[in-house]
């Protein structure tokens, strides 16, 4: 594999049901940093409200950031989950790019 990937697409979902399906297999892949079933359980739930940025390389769901705008002044980013094979090559900086210029405007 590459050091980067330039072939990262990002989406956003107006379906919220669908997001929390996507981002729960990723979640569940990175037990080291989600390994504990109800905080698991919680951020499933929340990501089902949240604004929330798919990545996907080739058609596999492989990452995905969700964030809070708290007012028109102060966002945070809530949680976010990379496959770990595509840790490291830049599908996680995209995310936190993408998110960012949103929130700019």
């Amino acid at each position: 594999m590459k050091n980067t990937i330039e072939s990262i697409q990002l989406k956003s979902f107006d379906c919220f049901s669908q997001q929390s399906k996507i981002c729960e297999p990723i979640l569940r892949s990175l037990p080291q940093w989600f390994g504990i079933e109800s905080a698991l359980i919680q951020y499933i739930e929340d990501i089902e409200k949240l604004p929330t940025l798919i990545a996907s390389v080739e058609s596999k769901y492989v990452g995905f950031l969700s964030y809070k705008q708290h007012n028109e002044y102060a966002a945070e980013l809530y949680v976010m989950g990379i496959i770990s094979e595509y840790q490291r090559l830049g599908v996680g900086r995209g995310l936190v790019l993408h998110t960012e210029s949103i929130l700019r405007q």
